[in-house]
């Protein structure tokens, strides 16, 4: 019995010690203007692809990712990160709107939007891409 405390409590403090790294890191993190915060689905960006946007940008970039929307969801909503870039499907866009999630998009620091197919622009889900722009599609 005694055993099964000491392993309880031992566990009980590494995850107390771990979650407080991770909160200090992403506190530093989140309030570094060199930094951008990028939650995404698992293996969408190859990270040689952030170790070359680091290196031509002078960027830090944090990337994590998620399995489902809903999680994504659950995981935003909770807070202790403040992504820069979140990447949802298009019907949680809607949600996250819905919920005051989601910030809007300041177009004056967006370039390249010329370049995007006018048919994947102006969806349901946010009409008038206030919220959101295509990332891919396939």
């Amino acid at each position: 019995m005694k055993r099964l405390t000491m392993l309880i409590g031992t566990i009980v403090v590494s995850c107390l010690v771990l979650f407080g790294i991770r909160k200090n890191f992403e506190t530093a993190a989140a309030g570094d203007p060199q930094t951008i915060i990028v939650y995404n689905w698992g293996d969408y960006i190859d990270p040689e692809l952030i170790t070359q946007f680091e290196q031509e940008t002078g960027y830090k970039v944090i990337y994590e990712t998620f399995d489902s929307n809903e999680a994504m969801l659950t995981k935003i909503k909770q807070g202790g990160t403040n992504y820069d870039i979140a990447i949802p499907s298009e019907y949680t866009i809607h949600k996250m709107v819905e919920e005051n999630l989601l910030e809007k998009l300041d177009y004056s620091k967006i370039k390249g939007m010329e370049h995007i197919d006018p048919r994947f622009l102006h969806q349901s889900f946010d009409p008038e891409n206030a919220y959101s722009i295509p990332y891919f599609w396939g």
